[in-house]
């Protein structure tokens, strides 16, 4: 804000020659008061602030360590089997919903398409129904 004393100087005769010489020291006292205060709240508000980051980088050191010292397990023959089981359960249940939709891979295109054709037909054929 300043640039040199000349600016500094410069103000303290302003501000002596509006409020003179019994209440300037007054003046001086308050906003040094003023100052003092707004600094301590700042340096508390730092402090608190340095406080709780490095708490936060404590947890996520403490994470990190647990997530190192506690690797997941190895993919396994077990595991294998199970993807393998649960392969097969489902190809059967597949097969067996087939089976019981009577369902072929080509059928079921052939029923739709029969299906709209032979709705065509019967919408335009039958009475009482509408086009």
């Amino acid at each position: 804000m300043f640039t040199g004393g000349f600016e500094f100087v410069f103000l303290l005769f302003i501000a002596f020659l509006l409020f003179g010489p019994k209440k300037l020291p007054e003046i001086a006292r308050v906003l040094g008061k003023g100052l003092g205060e707004l600094r301590r709240a700042s340096n508390e508000l730092k402090t608190s602030l340095e406080d709780e980051i490095r708490n936060l980088d404590r947890d996520t050191e403490t994470q990190r360590r647990l997530a190192a010292s506690n690797p997941p397990p190895p993919y396994t023959r077990e595991h294998r089997e199970n993807v393998q089981e649960a392969r097969d359960v489902l190809d059967t249940a597949v097969r067996s919903l087939d089976h019981e939709l009577g369902a072929s891979p080509g059928g079921l295109t052939e029923t739709v398409t029969d299906n709209g054709h032979e709705h065509r037909e019967s919408a335009h054929g039958e009475p009482g129904t509408r086009s």
